[in-house]
């Protein structure tokens, strides 16, 4: 199993380059790779900015998107095209309340990909995260020609493949795949509320 970082945003909204933010001590990306150490035999990172990641270890390959500018999903399609393992842990570099819980729970699940289906992803609370989710390569052919017809949805993908949403709100009391988009997101999560 092979983990990606997805980190090729703009930040736009938080003004400056989310992956950096400090959580528990490191900048968030480097928090986010630690977590897929215990799952996975290597760890990539998608990035239109390797320039920021001097934190990362050297034997961490980083990627820039093929077409920059499609969202996530132009993310994952890169990631699966480097890729060296049929299964991916994709996860969003935004996540600063990820824990090694959540982590391996979803891997645990990971057998499920050999033969029913494409991709598990959790679902807290009724809302679903696709981007801590765990896909197989078999659905890179879907993901490039939903970019190709201009469809850029997660959920394009995620309604075209062989999905398992995994509910994991009886396992979380609070949701563990919150994400921080702006200066009033991170500050919230700082102080204990998530947003």
């Amino acid at each position: 199993m092979e983990g990606v970082i997805l980190a090729g945003g703009q930040s736009s909204r938080m003004g400056k380059p989310k992956e950096l933010l400090p959580v528990e001590g490191m900048p968030l990306i480097e928090r986010t790779r630690h977590l897929l150490i215990p799952v996975t035999d290597r760890c990539i990172i998608i990035s239109n900015h390797p320039e920021r990641l001097d934190m990362i270890p050297d034997e961490v390959p980083v990627y820039p998107d093929d077409i920059p500018g499609q969202g996530p999903l132009g993310g994952i399609v890169t990631a699966m095209r480097v890729a060296t393992s049929d299964i991916l842990f994709i996860v969003a570099c935004d996540m600063p309340a990820l824990t090694v819980d959540v982590v391996l729970r979803l891997y645990d699940r990971a057998s499920m990909l050999q033969t029913e289906y494409d991709i598990i992803y959790p679902v807290w609370n009724g809302r679903a995260h696709p981007l801590c989710a765990l896909y197989h390569r078999r659905i890179w052919p879907l993901a490039k020609t939903l970019l190709k017809d201009g469809h850029r949805r997660m959920f394009d993908l995620i309604d075209g493949g062989r999905a398992f949403a995994w509910d994991a709100t009886p396992h979380f009391p609070t949701d563990p795949f919150c994400n921080i988009n702006t200066v009033q997101d991170y500050n919230q999560f700082q102080k204990g509320e998530r947003v």
